[in-house]
């Protein structure tokens, strides 16, 4: 309320409080800066929710890919002069045979369908590097099918060479043989072993294994179709 006040010369006026004096004005004042507040830790929150999301959904990555379409008959051939480089998916498209490397690294047997008995499969992925020689063996036509250039994680995979990291996600898992029977092996020796849909005693083949699949190692596996069950 304001307050009446006379001078020394008996004139009377009213004194107002000053605004920062006034209760309601605080009142204001605390209401805005909780509301401020608030709002900032509700903008962090989302921030922070919106960027964990992103986080944990980055499951595929996007790497060039430089390989070139061809297709193959019987004979030796030179990487970065016959076939460019790159990653490709190998499809016997008529006969059967095998198709290797010079390092020893690929060791598979093609064909146009699938032969347990054989061990041979339809396809193999695999990375080929410049300089390198391969052969094809019996094969009398043989397709080399850039992958996409966006690899994802996957827990089905057909034969071929695959990246934990860029292909498979880093973890433990159950491998089981879905069809076919063959090697799996790693890069790195962790995982030696004959996997089949039976097992077989005699051969050494057992029809699953449990291992961890750390970042930067390849799986390797000769088997029509596998598949990775997170543990």
């Amino acid at each position: 309320m304001a307050k009446k006040m006379t001078d020394k010369d008996g004139k009377t006026y009213v004194q107002v409080k000053p605004w920062y004096k006034r209760w309601w004005i605080w009142v204001i004042i605390v209401i805005a800066l909780l509301i401020g507040f608030g709002s900032m830790g509700s903008d962090d929150d989302s921030s922070s929710s919106s960027s964990s999301s992103n986080s944990s959904n980055t499951t595929s990555k996007t790497i060039k890919n430089t390989a070139k379409e061809v297709t193959l008959g019987a004979g030796t051939y030179k990487v970065g002069q016959d076939i460019k480089p790159g990653r490709y998916t190998v499809t016997a498209t008529s006969g059967s045979g095998n198709f290797t490397n010079k390092s020893g690294s690929i060791n598979t047997i093609l064909g146009t369908d699938e032969d347990d008995d054989a061990g041979q499969v339809t396809s193999y992925t695999v990375d080929l590097h410049k300089g390198e020689t391969i052969k094809l063996e019996g094969i009398q036509s043989t397709n080399f099918k850039p992958t996409p250039a966006k690899r994802s994680y996957q827990t089905t995979l057909s034969a071929g060479q695959w990246k934990v990291g860029q292909d498979i996600k880093p973890g433990r898992y159950e491998i089981k043989a879905t069809q076919g029977s063959g090697n799996l092996t790693t890069s790195d020796g962790d995982v030696n072993e004959i996997l089949g849909t039976e097992a077989n005693s005699d051969a050494g083949q057992v029809t699953h294994i449990t291992t961890d699949l750390s970042d930067g190692q390849t799986l390797d596996s000769e088997l029509q179709q596998i598949q990775l069950i997170k543990k």
